[in-house]
């Protein structure tokens, strides 16, 4: 989880008045007990997956069970994650907003959250409801889905409960705020615009609906790109990103389909995508992450890169890369990943007289690489909404994720080739700490070779390599005498708060990219650009300038849930592979976190270390953004980089 996601939880709770704190326990408790059938789940995988391998004996559906049990679990930790108040928002304009606005802003988005979840139970208690009385059931067990849908229900009820005393918080919050500081006109134009177009489109909806429905019917481009332009206003103004982009998804699918199908298909989209065989991947691997870094798993890699390449100067810089490449591979997240070495590795550079140019860039740069090498909870997102196997595209990722690391290496040999007193001189003596730290990094490397080799060797599926990958890092933690009550519960309140955020955000995408889709609008696009006498490869250009600016200003997961719906027709009509333009979009997008002046990760370093100015985090980061653009030219020169080790499986 990353560092701000965690500062989010922590200023909930203490926010939080008295009379409410029991709300946070009873949400904790769901947490746990949603966090604790994940584990059992993936358990039950596991076994499984040794009576297929050791007896030939396999649980016959067990697909379909665990597919019931994932669904209700990943649900329940939606009212946690309310109760912490984990929404994904883009604060890029929150220097120029004033306190009481800012409040008042606050007091909106709890409100649509509230919207949000209780038209997402309201939906699904009538789709549960249908669902028994007609006998639905699953193909294979026969298994009744009314109980799964009434227990996402009582999940989403449950969460829209907590917003109401969310909403009641901040608008006591919001009375009696007390600021000097002004918004900024900038600030007010996008309340202004905002207010007059969704209050227009509303009203013009509610008066004159079959009026409205034409127009849409008629001009579907024009209507995605008012939905587009409202969606951006709302993201600048704070608002929840999850919640927007489900309201446009809806109110523009009203007039296609009218209000109660509209939102059917929105509950209906929710349920089925938690029902989807592998959902169950990303909160597995999330408990991975999780229990590794419980496990300590950072400090082995940081010193096993260290006594590998400690004896080269500039030795630390490449351990830190080397190590974040391999923390990636556990937490899959470039920002936990940049503030988990940033701790580590920034204190023990600056101790032995590294330039904070080197020291900062290396920990941002290599951050990024948390996100690219598998497994990966941004590729895994991916897959799940473009309909990919993860499988391949964790396949896929690994040549280009080798390409950034030595990429990255070659930033550091130039950089101290260029700048000897940037680094001291090397250390001779690290390779005798070869041997203990090779015996202490084992299991977390074997941990990898397991579930990625397991993977690519066809031994597992995906869902299976995340079941076994979370059961490993559990066993990993339990030996080495890191578990107790604080950080199991640790474990499940940071799997718990990302897992909400994550789900929430898919979907408001998936309604969202109906309505996207509904209208044509991809296909308008991709007519429009084949009227362009351009080539191919200038288009893909033009997207990577367009990510590479996304990217520095939004979350990964923010800019696929935005993005996808319209550019991925364009991609595949274009005639370029899905595999290779997943691969390709992740390493713009990351790139965009270390891009100057917005990058994520250079802010991260910034809170970790108070005393370096961001301006030399942003002049150190220039010669690792020259190589990531390397790296953007040999994977579109040569995309075999990333398909050829995927035609192989």
């Amino acid at each position: 989880m990353s560092a701000e996601r965690e500062s989010q939880m922590k200023q909930a709770q203490q926010n939080m008045p008295k009379r409410f704190a029991w709300l946070h326990k009873i949400t904790g408790v769901i947490s746990i007990i949603s966090i604790t059938v994940a584990m059992l789940g993936a358990l039950t995988i596991v076994a499984d997956v040794l009576g297929r391998w050791l007896f030939g004996v396999s649980v016959f559906a067990l697909n379909e069970i665990m597919s019931a049990v994932f669904a209700i679990a990943i649900a329940l930790t939606l009212p946690a994650g309310a109760a912490s108040r984990v929404n994904l928002k883009i604060d890029l304009l929150a220097h120029l907003t004033g306190a009481r606005l800012t409040a008042w802003l606050k007091v909106a988005g709890s409100i649509m959250l509230f919207t949000f979840f209780a038209m997402l139970a309201w939906r699904l208690f009538g789709l549960a409801l249908r669902y028994h009385d007609q006998g639905r059931a699953s193909s294979l067990l026969q298994l009744p889905l009314a109980p799964t849908y009434f227990g996402i229900c009582f999940a989403m009820g449950a969460a829209a409960v907590v917003q109401v005393f969310n909403i009641i918080q901040d608008v006591e919050d919001a009375l009696v705020v007390k600021g000097t500081q002004r918004s900024s006109l900038i600030v007010w134009f996008l309340v202004v615009a905002f207010g007059v177009l969704a209050g227009g489109t509303a009203l013009w909806a509610v008066l004159d609906f079959a009026a409205f429905s034409d127009f849409v019917f008629a001009h579907p481009g024009l209507a995605a790109i008012i939905g587009f332009v409202l969606l951006w206003l709302a993201v600048l103004l704070q608002l929840p990103l999850a919640t927007v982009t489900a309201m446009i998804g809806v109110s523009g699918t009203v007039a296609f389909v009218g209000g109660a199908a509209s939102m059917n298909t929105f509950a209906g989209d929710a349920a089925d995508f938690l029902r989807n065989e592998q959902v169950a991947t990303l909160p597995m691997f999330l408990i991975m992450g999780a229990f590794s870094v419980v496990a300590g798993v950072s400090d082995d890699l940081f010193r096993l890169g260290n006594a590998m390449l400690g004896r080269f100067r500039g030795g630390l810089a490449y351990a830190t890369i080397a190590g974040c490449a391999g923390f990636g591979a556990v937490s899959g997240n470039s920002i936990a990943t940049s503030a988990t070495f940033g701790r580590m590795a920034l204190p023990a550079m600056k101790k032995s007289g590294y330039a904070p140019t080197l020291s900062t860039a290396s920990v941002a740069a290599g951050g990024t690489l948390g996100a690219l090498v598998p497994p990966s909870g941004v590729i895994i997102l991916f897959a799940l909404l473009t309909e990919s196997s993860i499988g391949d595209l964790f396949v896929a990722a690994m040549i280009p994720a080798i390409l950034a690391v030595f990429l990255y290496f070659a930033a550091v040999f130039a950089v101290v080739r260029l700048n000897p007193g940037s680094a001291p001189e090397a250390d001779s003596g690290s390779l005798s700490d070869l041997l203990p730290a090779l015996k202490g990094s084992f299991p977390v490397v074997a941990m990898f070779g397991i579930v990625i080799g397991g993977l690519y060797g066809g031994l597992f599926t995906a869902t299976e390599s995340a079941a076994v990958g979370a059961v490993s890092a559990f066993a990993l933690a339990f030996m080495r005498g890191k578990l107790n009550r604080n950080s199991i519960l640790q474990v499940f309140s940071e799997t718990t708060a990302t897992t909400a955020m994550i789900y929430a955000l898919i979907f408001g995408g998936l309604m969202f990219a109906f309505f996207i889709n509904l209208g044509g609008a991809p296909d308008m696009v991709s007519a429009w650009i084949a009227s362009i006498d351009a080539r191919p490869i200038f288009i893909l250009g033009l997207l990577i300038v367009i990510y590479l600016l996304l990217g520095s200003i939004m979350d990964s997961f923010g800019v696929m849930i935005i993005t996808l719906p319209v550019v991925t027709p364009i991609i595949l009509d274009l005639g370029y592979d899905m595999l290779f333009w997943g691969i390709l979009m992740l390493v713009v997008v990351e790139i965009g976190m270390i891009t100057p002046p917005f990058g994520m990760n250079l802010f991260i370093i910034k809170s970790i270390d108070p005393t370096v100015r961001l301006g030399t985090v942003m002049k150190g980061v220039v010669p690792f953004i020259v190589a990531d653009f390397i790296k953007i030219i040999l994977l579109v020169a040569f995309p075999a980089l990333a398909l050829w080790l995927p035609s192989t499986m």
